[in-house]
């Protein structure tokens, strides 16, 4: 049987075409991932995620639901305050933002669950930084790693209680980026030494409760000689797959994105040979899914046969539980404890809360 491939693609609109269902049948990626273009209501996106899993040995079901601006799935589910916002109760009322996170977290999960989503590109564990570009902003858990490192830990308790897999991102951190990468390519000017101390400690400090981590598209000058990290072989194989022993997938932040440069083809070779198990692509459209396919043909043939056996291997343990089966959302949304649950998170997007005063407020 054959394996499926090193790929997380996008679809260009609601309905899956005859062309994407051959390119399912033919590529076989490990993911599809739905952004607002593929979602118009529940029974569409029912309808779009049925089809999808048509495909013989379909794959997972990929979506960004963070909470806040970033946020696909909306009414009629939960509306979730975005993640700062947590931050903000936690520094007033420590008990209650521990157990709303844990209910978001829990909320989403099941939301996602119950329309076959196994795959959330969350949580983010940058860390929120002053004069840095609002990119991140209020997506963030807090201003400082222990504040991210337990907030998120807290919302992912909730998550991971649905059995859907949670990515963590951006590694290494774009919280001091000057720049968003999905116009330009940040540089932070940094050692490793100085990001062990800061940026990195969310992700080490959670790298076992995270299946997966998302790599950003940003240049570390003095760390290796300004590759984006997510070329970065020191950063992706030596320091988090072998220093870290990190043991879940490694997926590349979307390749279109600005931040890069050259073919996609290009972009999905350099990103494999870096370490990334998977690489994204999310514009839909089938010449960029080809492309991607030859990259990644590639840069597998240019790495040692054990360690594409190895990435292969990772890929089929850590997806495989989650390429869930859809429940049933009409059902879900109904639930009396659901409804509790949701009420008490939705809440808290009502209240005003006291502002940050050391870091300024981002704007949807």
């Amino acid at each position: 049987m054959k394996k499926q491939t090193h790929l997380v693609i996008a679809i260009q609109g609601p309905e899956l075409t005859q062309e994407e269902a051959t390119f399912l049948r033919r590529a076989r990626p490990s993911g599809v991932i739905l952004f607002g273009r593929n979602l118009a209501g529940l029974a569409q996106t029912e309808a779009l995620i049925k089809q999808i899993r048509e495909t013989p040995e379909p794959p997972t079901i990929w979506i960004d639901q963070e909470g806040g601006r970033v946020q696909r799935l909306r009414e009629p589910l939960t509306r979730y305050p975005s993640p700062y916002r947590f931050a903000l109760l936690a520094r007033q009322d420590g008990i209650r933002a521990e157990r709303l996170l844990y209910t978001a977290g829990r909320l989403c999960g099941e939301e996602l669950s119950a329309l076959g989503i196994g795959v959330n590109c969350a949580p983010v564990l940058d860390i929120r930084q002053e004069g840095a570009d609002p990119v991140i902003g209020e997506r963030a858990f807090g201003s400082d790693f222990g504040e991210v490192i337990m907030n998120a830990t807290s919302w992912l308790l909730g998550f991971r209680r649905s059995g859907v897999m949670a990515v963590g991102k951006h590694f290494p951190g774009h919280g001091a980026a000057q720049a968003d990468s999905h116009h330009a390519l940040p540089v932070v000017n940094k050692t490793l030494e100085e990001l062990e101390k800061w940026e990195l400690n969310p992700f080490r400090a959670l790298k076992n409760h995270l299946p997966g981590m998302m790599t950003a598209h940003l240049a570390l000058p003095e760390v290796d000689k300004g590759v984006p990290a997510t070329w970065s072989r020191r950063l992706l194989h030596k320091l988090l797959r072998q220093k870290w022993d990190y043991p879940g997938v490694i997926v590349s932040d979307a390749l279109e994105m600005g931040a890069l440069t050259g073919s996609l083809e290009e972009r999905a070779r350099l990103a494999i040979r870096a370490g990334c198990d998977l690489v994204m692509g999310c514009t839909g459209r089938m010449e960029d899914n080809e492309a991607m396919v030859a990259g990644i043909a590639r840069g597998l043939g240019e790495m040692r046969r054990k360690e594409v056996t190895e990435s292969a291997r990772r890929i089929e343990r850590v997806l495989n539980p989650y390429r869930i089966r859809p429940g049933s959302i009409a059902r879900l949304l109904e639930d009396n404890g659901y409804r509790k649950r949701r009420h008490q998170v939705e809440a808290l997007a009502e209240e005003t809360l006291a502002s940050d005063p050391t870091v300024p407020q981002t704007t949807q």
